[in-house]
């Protein structure tokens, strides 16, 4: 498996290597995509995947609020004749929109052989975001974590207290959380773009940090120990008696899961980049794209060695509700000393231990509940500051509402693509970015514009500079079960303002808030409920303000139904790209 040191380059900073801490305006980093083997659930074959910088997950980059960021990404996957292309996944890209990296909207998928330079600046956000591929099934394994610090208070460094808003720790580490299938990932696309698509099929495992020992490795090797191959389970490594910042990334493409830490809470302090009131939980449910920050707090007197596990639980599945994944473990580990006294997760070498999970022979493992709750626990996570600007904007009417209903429809050649208020997904021979700078089509124009607000020539949903807009998410059931949706909205953060059952309707639903104070967030739930009106089992629906002009993704996070079509693209003040543009 390709877990290295940090093949990370960032000239003039620093060459290569784990460093935490360092100081710049301008930091240049380079990610190559490349292709090899990899085997990180310990089972007998290795499959063909692809790697950032020969890692994965890829390497940490780290930046301050206010940096100006410049990253190469070279298409190193020449054998496969593949193109690709990377989002940094949270980050609002102001002035940037052709750094988006999103295929057929803001730029061209690069090409093998191929190098494209992202160049942005970070406009006031900071907390954890992650980086990956935006084309096909990429991003089962080209990911990584992307850490906007506040200031340099809150860069990891050796022998000083970190702190960012109210809080202050000893040390942060880091948790990805990503699946696992055992095929190559263009396999894994023509299965869901053909013919031969009936459902989606789960993961073969679920990683922590790159990692797992797949169950039936220990039927395999007759209840062997670890190998080159198969190491054991990734370890978050800490101290007794100190206070950890864990950052925690669900980088999964698929599943919606629940994370708990045996013998300790954790302390909610940031979510989506948006730093909270204090929330004490034993455990979260985090779906697809969705991002935490807790403190935890290490025993004061604990044997080092001491091993406490990491596990995870199945959300929203129609089976098995509640009940652990098969082999999505970890641990936290206590060490003393040198060992445990790296920073960052970074410089922790991607340490791992070889003691089985097996949760049906008795291994003690932190409980989830055994019900899924619509909601989750985000009515009672707050905003660490409130102010009445943002007091005002929620209180106050949206301009327009758009609401998008998406529904499953098997084609008459046998595949099954998502209809967006029952339009088929567009077909697009170039970047609609590039559309519009090049005058195919004039935004001052006059178009054709559909009552539910999208714009026929151009296959976009066009919204003002400085509108309130509210857009309704709608599930509907097209098969036996209604499922859970995560939605993105690249270019803004939104305020997810209420949650129901069935079918919304603007005049029995419109009043409605089911957040007393809403988090400014990226990825919302659309949680599933029994059917309603037309097939509707669950809607969502979320307020952004139109603050950034540009072309925007808005899509569900799960790749399978977002490369089906579940997606469509706000046209946000086009005219006003060039004057807003942050680079020459």
């Amino acid at each position: 498996m390709k877990n290295g040191r940090g093949l990370l380059s960032l000239f003039f900073i620093f060459l290569a290597g784990p460093v935490c801490y360092v100081s710049a305006a301008l930091r240049r980093y380079e990610l190559n995509i490349g292709y090899s083997l990899l085997n990180p659930d310990c089972h007998d074959t290795l499959f063909p995947s692809l790697l950032v910088n020969n890692q994965f997950p890829g390497p940490t980059i780290r930046v301050v609020k206010g940096d100006d960021v410049e990253i190469v990404v070279r298409n190193q996957i020449t054998a496969m004749n593949v193109t690709t292309s990377i989002h940094f996944h949270g980050i609002r890209q102001y002035g940037t929109v052709d750094s988006d990296g999103v295929p057929d909207v803001t730029q061209s998928a690069i090409g093998p052989g191929e190098t494209f330079t992202y160049r942005f600046r970070v406009i006031n956000q900071s907390g954890t975001f992650f980086y990956h591929a935006h084309v096909g099934m990429q991003d089962d394994t080209v990911q990584g974590p992307f850490i906007v610090h506040d200031s340099l208070d809150s860069w990891p460094r050796e022998g000083d207290e970190m702190s960012e808003g109210i809080y202050t720790y000893d040390g942060e580490r880091t948790l990805q959380i990503s699946e696992w299938w055992r095929e190559l990932f263009t396999d894994r696309e023509d299965y869901y773009m053909s013919s031969r698509f009936t459902f989606d099929k789960g993961a073969n495992s679920i990683l922590l940090n790159g990692r797992t020992v797949h169950q039936d490795y220990f039927t395999r090797s007759n209840g062997g120990g670890p190998t080159s191959e198969c190491p054991g389970y990734s370890t978050i490594d800490v101290e007794p008696n100190k206070t950890y910042r864990l950052r925690i990334i669900g980088a999964m493409t698929f599943r919606t899961l629940g994370l708990a830490i045996g013998g300790h809470n954790m302390t909610v302090i940031e979510a989506d980049g948006q730093l909270t009131k204090p929330y004490e939980t034993d455990w979260l449910e985090i779906g697809p794209g969705q991002r935490f920050s807790v403190l935890i707090h290490t025993h004061s007197e604990v044997n080092g060695g001491a091993l406490f596990p990491i596990a995870t639980s199945y959300r929203w599945r129609n089976r098995s509700k509640g009940l652990y994944t098969e082999n999505g473990f970890g641990y936290l580990r206590y060490k003393k000393g040198a060992a445990a006294a790296c920073v960052c997760q970074e410089m922790c070498y991607n340490s791992t231990v070889f003691k089985p999970v097996q949760p049906d022979k008795g291994t003690h493992l932190p409980t989830f509940p055994s019900e899924n709750k619509p909601g989750w626990q985000w009515p009672d996570i707050m905003p660490l500051t409130e102010d009445t600007d943002t007091a005002l904007l929620l209180a106050a009417p949206a301009h327009r509402t758009i609401k998008l209903r998406t529904t499953a429809v098997r084609q008459p050649n046998n595949q099954t693509r998502y209809m967006m208020n029952g339009r088929h997904p567009v077909a697009r021979v170039r970047p609609v970015l590039t559309d519009m700078m090049e005058g195919v089509y004039s935004a001052g124009a006059i178009r054709t514009i559909d009552p539910d607000g999208y714009a026929v020539e151009s296959g976009t949903y066009p919204i003002q500079f400085g509108e309130v807009v509210d857009i309704v998410l709608q599930n509907v059931q097209d098969g036996p079960n209604c499922l859970i949706h995560p939605w993105h909205t690249h270019g803004h953060s939104h305020y997810h303002l209420a949650s129901g059952e069935g079918e919304y309707e603007e005049e029995i639903h419109g009043n409605i808030r089911s957040f007393p104070s809403p988090l400014f967030r990226d990825v919302s739930m659309v949680y599933p409920s029994e059917k309603g009106l037309n097939n509707g089992c669950g809607w969502s629906k979320i307020r952004l303000v139109a603050d950034n002009p540009g072309f925007w993704a808005l899509h569900c996070h799960i790749t399978a139904h977002m490369m089906q079509g579940k997606m469509v693209v706000l046209e946000e003040s086009p005219e006003l790209i060039e004057a807003t543009k942050l680079y020459a």
